[in-house]
């Protein structure tokens, strides 16, 4: 009876301390169920397009609130929050006429004017190229008038790099302004004039990094918008815009645009993407695309694991350091321009030292340029490698942003590029270490008809590891010039290192080095960006020379017409491929979290970024999926995943039946740098919810 009893009140204590767990788990919040809707808080609607134009609205409101002359007008600092050192000054006149703007600068070169048109009865003239943190002078003549004008700005963010300067002749160098384009949004993009000193930037680091970005025709500029697809620089969309800050138009792009962007002679873009199914390819940074301009629709794309051997495997610095990484880097495309003279994609594939030329419709190749070595197991390339020929020839390594010279012979391509150098061999035995190594700008002479190609010249080897760039850099062609972006400079303890992979991710320092040098050699230009307290990365991604001021892209008045979007977003679905069979676990637990960079609605498109944590933490490797869970059902989708937990998130919530869902994140994080290492699981609600329908 004893026995019986003693069972009973063990029992009875099982069933009390679970009922107890329960009740502290119910309390804490730990069970997925109950909901509490109502104290959670709906994700903000955000339609930047929308509040590009609602702003134009309130300043012309504000501005009919007085009587503005040119003598005392209306003046409104960065008025879209966008180019600090920009400005719209707004004044009454009686008719049409050409408005003349100078902005002073500390010289004759850096002083910069231009025309531009203002129509009757509301002048409006945008003011670029500010100095920052100080008072600007700048003269404005209109109508007959003249105003002597005083602008004060605020200054330069403190991470912003540092930006030396060691050469200026003003008087050999091509004009404009010079535009660095970042790798990552570590960085901001800026407008350098010839001593160095900034004379606009991007305020939102999140957009124009990672890709090339360029002046289009119509005297816009285009460049990666502000949406991820992945880190570091793939990007969903793009941005055409003037520097006062007017969005003209945005493309969504679903698979992703990096490194290049080129305007086709019809205006379409071409531009460098990845599978938009990358995740289940198992590839990435592979294909190349051509946008149409009209509509954003994707018009051509190109698979080159369809055109080149992706089995071979040079020995090369582009490697995530991730043991067992699920997705392959095999070509790493950086740049694809276009061949008017032969129809043709020009196309440069780092990691093989490539640079292909295929037809634009075929997709045949026509020529691959590049060493010879490791072709052992790809005999079909072998009858398109370019045979060297003449004194001083050097093969280009690791290389970016080939550029076709003008060249009236349709027999010969002058092709301009910068080789990076990096590894200078196909195996790790042959390669050559950081410090002994060197970057250049080169320009090769290809004969199509003898399928030979030679050197023409050549700069930087006789710079030594100064001007060594591990990755990234590019030239431009100037007037009787070239620009030389030597843009990834890394340092380990102030030695040149090879570690791409940790520069990118942080660790390490980068570097960049701009040098306009003349086709006999002279250097008339060279500013060197440099690490400061603030940041430990100031590579640069891209330099192109630019005018400062075009006049067709400040045609649109306050007011005139909202910027449009075209293309189609990225959408996130269900888990996939190794995750199809992934469940949520029915409570919350670990110790995982996340913080949120973006978490936004755009029409019906939930849009977050974020980074996920382990105890507070990010780890190098991890997996993300949001739980979308609604009072009778939920939607689990898999989010695009990167390095350091960063996460990305794009939901069409017509896919959902009309509700409120809140929203919630499970996954797991990996200890170390195996992709199969030991996993850390979580699951975990936020304070958010978003509504459907």
């Amino acid at each position: 009876m004893k026995k019986k009893k003693k069972k009973w009140i063990i029992a009875a204590a099982a069933v009390l301390a679970v009922v107890i767990t329960a009740a502290a788990a119910f309390k804490l919040g730990l069970f997925v169920y109950p909901y509490s809707m109502d104290r959670l808080t709906e994700v903000p609607s955000y339609d930047l397009l929308a509040l590009r134009y609602g702003r134009e609205l309130e300043l012309l409101e504000d501005y009919g609130q007085g009587s503005y002359t040119l003598d005392e007008p209306y003046i409104v600092i960065d008025p879209f929050d966008f180019n600090p050192l920009s400005a719209l000054v707004m004044f009454e006149i009686g008719e049409d006429c050409e408005a003349q703007v100078t902005v002073q600068g500390d010289d004759a070169y850096s002083t910069y004017t231009y025309a531009h048109w203002v129509k009757a009865p509301r002048a409006e003239v945008p003011l670029i190229g500010l100095y920052a943190g100080r008072v600007n002078t700048v003269s404005i003549a209109a109508g007959g008038e003249a105003a002597e004008l005083k602008i004060t700005t605020e200054p330069l963010p403190g991470d912003m790099p540092d930006y030396v300067l060691k050469v200026s002749k003003p008087e050999r160098m091509a004009q404009g302004v010079t535009l660095l384009t970042p790798l990552a949004e570590s960085s901001y993009s800026v407008l350098l004039d010839n001593n160095a000193q900034v004379r606009g930037y991007l305020s939102n680091k999140r957009m124009a990094h990672g890709a090339a970005t360029i002046l289009l025709r119509n005297g816009n500029i285009l460049s990666a918008g502000d949406e991820y697809r992945q880190i570091p620089y793939y990007k969903a969309n793009l941005f055409e815009y003037n520097w006062l800050g007017k969005i003209h138009r945005i493309y969504d792009v679903p698979s992703s645009v990096h490194h290049s962007l080129f305007e086709m002679p019809d205006g379409d873009i071409l531009a460098v993407t990845n599978d938009e199914h990358m995740a289940q390819t198992g590839t990435r940074e592979d294909m190349v695309l051509c946008i149409d301009r009209r509509t954003g629709q994707v018009k051509k794309l190109y698979d080159f694991r369809e055109i080149i051997d992706e089995t071979r495997e040079p020995y090369h610095h582009f490697h995530p350091g991730v043991l067992n990484f699920p997705n392959r880097d095999w070509m790493h495309i950086n740049a694809a321009v276009y061949d008017r003279a032969h129809n043709a994609v020009v196309v440069s594939a780092a990691i093989q030292s490539m640079v292909i030329s295929i037809d634009a419709d075929s997709s045949g190749i026509n020529w691959i340029l590049g060493p010879h070595e490791g072709y052992e197991g790809s005999d079909d390339l072998k009858q398109y490698l370019l045979t060297p020929i003449g004194d001083g020839f050097e093969w280009q390594w690791c290389q970016h942003c080939p550029v076709i010279l003008e060249n009236d012979d349709p027999g010969l391509i002058d092709l301009l590029l910068l080789d990076n150098g990096s590894t200078k061999g196909f195996y790790k035995e042959s390669a050559v270490p950081a410090e002994e190594n060197y970057s250049r700008a080169v320009i090769y002479r290809i004969h199509l008809q003898d399928r030979t190609v030679e050197q023409l010249w050549q700069y930087g080897k006789e710079r030594g590891t100064e001007c060594y760039s591990t990755f990234i850099g590019g030239v431009q062609p100037l007037d009787g010039s070239v620009l030389v972006n030597f843009g990834g400079r890394v340092f380990e303890n102030g030695v040149p290192s090879n570690e791409l992979a940790q520069s990118v991710l942080g660790g390490l320092v980068t570097r960049s080095r701009m040098v306009e040098v003349t086709a006999q050699g002279e250097v008339v230009y060279e500013v060197e960006a440099l690490e400061n307290t603030f940041i430990d990365d100031a590579g640069t991604y891209r330099a192109l020379r630019i005018p400062l001021f075009a006049e067709e892209s400040f045609q649109t008045l306050l007011g005139q017409a909202e910027g449009e979007r075209i293309g189609r977003s990225y959408l996130c679905g269900p888990p996939a491929g190794e995750f199809a069979d992934f469940s949520v676990p029915p409570i919350y637990l670990g110790r995982l979290s996340a913080e949120f960079t973006v978490i936004r609605r755009e029409g019906d498109r939930l849009i977050l970024d974020g980074t996920l944590l382990n105890r507070g933490t990010p780890r190098l490797l991890g997996r993300a999926f949001v739980v979308l869970r609604g009072k009778r059902d939920f939607r689990v989708y898999e989010t695009n995943t990167g390095l350091n937990g960063r996460f990305f998130l794009s939901v069409d919530l017509n896919e959902l039946p009309p509700g409120q869902y809140q929203i919630a994140v499970a996954g797991a994080t990996v200890e170390g740098n195996d992709a199969l290492g030991r996993r850390s699981v979580g699951h975990f609600k936020t304070e958010y919810r978003v509504t459907a329908g």
